[in-house]
């Protein structure tokens, strides 16, 4: 279990240093179309490592928490679709990108917390994007 564990860290890490990296290269794109299908694949990269810290965080929960965080998630999707669209069936990837970093960092802050016997209900549940 433990390698399994280090497995899991160092694929997330690789993933974010992946994601550092190509971030400064879609500044060298010249063209919208160049930066905006860079700004997609991290857009893409940052929703997997959303989903990986979410999971995390939500299994080492107990279940009224776990609903919890999944109402709260589900709200944030509302706000991060709201704030990132342009105009209908239209969407800003680096908006989205980047709200979705910001919400990866919360999640994960409260991964930590939670792992080191501070897991506080209040902040899991908290619309912290408002």
């Amino acid at each position: 279990m433990k390698n399994f564990m280090w497995a899991v860290v160092i694929g997330v890490v690789v993933m974010m240093a992946g994601a550092v990296f190509a971030e400064g290269e879609c500044d060298k794109y010249k063209t919208s179309y160049d930066v905006t299908y860079c700004y997609c694949k991290l857009f893409i990269e940052s929703d997997k490592e959303l989903n990986v810290v979410y999971k995390e965080l939500k299994d080492g929960l107990k279940e009224d928490m776990k609903k919890k965080l999944t109402e709260t998630q589900r709200d944030w999707m509302k706000y991060r679709d709201n704030v990132c669209q342009l105009e209908p069936g239209t969407i800003n990837v680096d908006c989205n990108y980047k709200v979705n970093k910001e919400r990866t960092e919360y999640l994960r802050d409260r991964s930590r917390e939670c792992k080191t016997g501070t897991c506080r209900d209040d902040m899991i549940a908290k619309k912290s994007w408002k």
